[in-house]
């Protein structure tokens, strides 16, 4: 099996955040096309039921977009594997839904695994959550 390029894998993990936090979805979208343009498969730990990965993002976008500013507490990137600890952060609120996320690069092909921690008030509806629904 091939490798990715490392610097295309840092490219993408910085822009995938960048693109979300200024709303620049055909950016955004770019950088998913640019490293799974034969196939984005998205997983959420603990589910077992999924959609199409092309589906999820989309959807993901849609519902969350305007709601949800990331923040990267850590990445670490090992060959073409990547695990991110992101703090997606409710605007206007001081609500957190925590995640560790996982990355899997190939040629052409990116699996993504989500494990999703909610914040521990009950003011936020986890059931408009793909990962909690």
């Amino acid at each position: 099996m091939g490798r990715v390029d490392p610097a295309a894998i840092e490219r993408f993990m910085r822009g995938q955040v960048t693109c979300w936090n200024a709303h620049d979805k055909p950016g955004f979208m770019a950088h998913y096309r640019s490293v799974a343009s034969e196939a984005l498969d998205i997983a959420y730990a603990g589910r077992d039921e999924q959609q199409d990965g092309w589906f999820v993002i989309e959807e993901m976008w849609d519902k969350h977009n305007e709601r949800f500013e990331l923040e990267v507490l850590n990445t670490i990137i090992n060959g073409d594997d990547v695990a991110v600890h992101h703090r997606n952060c409710i605007r206007g609120t001081d609500l957190v839904i925590e995640s560790i996320e996982t990355y899997r690069f190939s040629p052409g092909r990116l699996s993504v695994c989500y494990f999703l921690q909610p914040p521990s008030s009950a003011e936020v509806d986890l059931a408009q959550f793909r990962g909690f629904a």
